[in-house]
């Protein structure tokens, strides 16, 4: 038996893997009769260690038990069961799925489509769905396809619905209602209109109903529609913010550009998930379930009325018994998101996955939108200037996570770093910098930050075994980055090696997996 931790990190999240007994299984069974069982408006979510790989839950269980293919039909979920859907079939997401859950989301995506067709509404949403069902029947049919799977039955089961789905988007055709149907939009009153217009939520209906009548543009035009929306999704301090970046703060109400304004504030601050649709599923803090605000749950409050009393006696009480959870949250507890998907084929029944999340920015390289970054990223390049404060931001949580581990009779020895992309290059700063010797670091398809500083801020052993892949045809962190970082690690650390892959991009392969793997059983010592 062998104890290490190995964290996995890229933009989006990290994951340390942490060597522990377990029996726990990460494949997730697939209940063929499980649609004749009621469906309950809940589901209990299994968190154990927070930080731990979520591999105790089952997304074709959760989805049948918060009964997501009806929510197609409810106008309030739609969109949140769209978005949902959007996140699974990008990438790998859906082909890292167990069979009988693949096939549940693809029901579901079937489902959205007969919705559209019969309500001939949201066409837009059904025509990105299909987009990306196209990319992936394009992506996956370049390989063969009964080695992601295990079946090409089941893939040739899935080219049929995904044929359907098709078939049903391309023959929906939007008709105008006949002339008999009154009152049309723009027969009714300016302020009905108004109204209606200020309970869009989100600009890009609101500038695309601009098109639609004159009335309508000139409605959407007014300050009153931009000022109300501004207030609505941001707080006041955000918006004093703004006003005084622009030099607003003194002037008059007239005189403001609330459409700028708007922008201005999504582009700093983004829009709160839970803002941009109609209802989103909620987590109980209590009872630790997943359920729909509007269905309820059977809270252990409920069933156990001294419960919050012995919670706040605990000294754990919290104000916000239930919190918002949007898409990629929910996903997050099935693992399909980061590294945490690729770490199946490399986890042992013993070793633990931690999987923190990166903070929420502005990224320069993303306009200066949010998203969920260790640092700032001004651009990938050798020679322009860096996040220095935030690449050491980042190292120090790191470093922490690492002691905590520590702490609890981990030893460094069998302890690895690795991740991918912006998680690799935070991964090389921080396991050169930390000053105990790690098992081992991992750097795929990334770069050396703040290269200039090395060797000097080295404080690892230059005996600490460092793995790099790379990419040759990586259009992201271009292949020659990798190598220049490479020649800059061989000249301090005595057991640096770069590993190629022909033909890869900015993405990971079976080699590279299989490499990672042989690297971790080389470096992390058993006992």
């Amino acid at each position: 038996m062998y104890r290490y931790i190995e964290p996995m990190i890229q933009i989006e999240d990290i994951a340390l893997c942490i060597s522990e007994c377990s029996n726990t299984s990460d494949t997730e069974n697939d209940n063929e009769n499980g649609d004749n069982e009621v469906v309950p408006p809940h589901c209990h979510i299994t968190l154990k260690c927070t930080r731990e790989i979520a591999g105790f839950n089952g997304l074709g269980e959760a989805v049948r038990r918060l009964d997501f293919r009806s929510s197609v039909r409810d106008g309030r979920r739609f969109n949140y069961v769209c978005a949902l859907l959007r996140l699974v079939v990008s990438g790998k997401g859906i082909t890292s799925l167990p069979g009988g859950a693949q096939r549940l989301l693809l029901q579901m995506l079937e489902e959205v489509a007969m919705h559209v067709g019969e309500s001939q509404q949201n066409i837009n949403v059904l025509r990105g769905l299909v987009q990306q069902l196209r990319a992936l029947l394009n992506q996956e049919n370049q390989k063969c396809w009964g080695k992601p799977l295990g079946s090409q039955t089941l893939w040739a089961e899935h080219v049929q619905t995904i044929q359907r789905i098709q078939d049903i988007a391309s023959q929906i055709e939007i008709k105008e209602p006949g002339p008999n149907i009154r009152p049309k939009l723009h027969d009714l009153p300016e302020e009905c209109v108004r109204e209606i217009i200020l309970r869009i939520t989100d600009y890009k209906d609101l500038e695309a109903s601009a098109s639609a009548c004159s009335l309508m543009a000139a409605l959407i035009s007014e300050q009153r529609v931009w000022r109300e929306l501004s207030q609505y999704q941001f707080t006041k301090q955000q918006i004093d913010v703004i006003l005084e970046k622009m030099s607003l703060q003194d002037t008059k109400e007239r005189h403001r550009n609330w459409q700028a304004i708007y922008h201005a504030l999504r582009k700093m601050y983004g829009v709160r998930e839970e803002l941009q649709y109609a209802e989103i599923l909620a987590f109980c803090r209590l009872c630790r379930c997943l359920f729909w605000p509007s269905a309820g749950h059977p809270c252990i409050v409920d069933q156990c009325p001294d419960f919050r009393q012995r919670v706040q006696e605990a000294g754990n009480s919290n104000s916000n018994e239930t919190q918002p959870v949007p898409p990629a949250k929910f996903l997050q507890y099935f693992s399909l998101h980061g590294w945490a998907t690729s770490m199946g084929a490399l986890r042992t029944p013993d070793m633990k996955v931690i999987c923190p999340t990166a903070p929420n920015m502005p990224v320069t390289m993303n306009g200066g939108f949010r998203l969920n970054s260790w640092f700032d990223l001004k651009s990938i390049s050798i020679s322009d200037p860096e996040d220095e404060e935030g690449i050491k931001k980042a190292t120090r949580y790191v470093h922490e996570l690492i002691q905590s581990e520590m702490k609890a009779g981990i030893l460094s020895n069998r302890i690895m770093l690795g991740g991918f992309s912006q998680g690799g290059a935070l991964a090389l700063y921080a396991g050169l910098t930390f000053a105990e010797p790690l098992a081992g670091v991992m750097a795929l398809s990334c770069w050396l930050p703040l290269h200039k500083s090395f060797p000097s801020v080295r404080k690892c052993p230059d005996t600490v075994p460092v793995l790099q892949c790379h990419g040759d045809c990586d259009p992201i962190v271009f292949y020659k980055f990798g190598q220049l970082s490479s020649s800059v690690l061989k000249s301090f650390m005595k057991n640096s090696h770069f590993q190629t892959y022909q033909g890869l991009g900015h993405s990971s392969c079976d080699a590279e997996l299989s490499d990672m793997k042989k690297f971790i059983d080389d470096h992390v010592p058993r006992q």
